[in-house]
């Protein structure tokens, strides 16, 4: 997809579609919408060139892996937002709704995946043990 603000929407869109084809838990589905709506807005505002994403499910582990890809070769990072700055979430988000996330092909992918079982990731459980962690 060209790199316009409109298609975070689209993309955001055909995964919900795909997804519910797939019959993804709506747990996972919407945590998956989100991280989708992240990188791919990520790909738009700090990459070049063409957008492309790919949702890959795999039922034997359990795991949906969803790569969103643009031509820069600057790898995807954390950035501490501040109180008033309206950037800088964007991956905290994906970090904390996805088993793991990353950046690979020399830096133009970054990828997360989410779990299709209906137990969340560690950090999203909300139980007051000391040996959970949260987000």
């Amino acid at each position: 997809m060209e790199p316009v603000d409109v298609h975070v929407a689209q993309a955001r869109r055909t995964t919900a579609t795909v997804l519910k084809h797939w019959s993804l838990p709506e747990t996972s589905a919407e945590d998956a919408r989100l991280v989708v709506s992240e990188l791919v807005s990520n790909a738009i505002i700090h990459g070049s060139g063409d957008v492309r994403l790919r949702l890959r499910l795999r039922h034997d582990e359990h795991e949906l892996r969803i790569r969103v890809t643009d031509d820069s070769t600057a790898p995807a990072r954390r950035r501490r937002a501040s109180a008033a700055g309206l950037g800088g979430r964007g991956l905290h988000l994906v970090a904390c709704l996805s088993l793991r996330w990353g950046v690979a092909d020399g830096g133009r992918t970054t990828y997360a995946v989410i779990p299709t079982l209906t137990e969340a990731p560690p950090c999203r459980r909300t139980t007051q043990s000391s040996t959970e962690s949260t987000c």
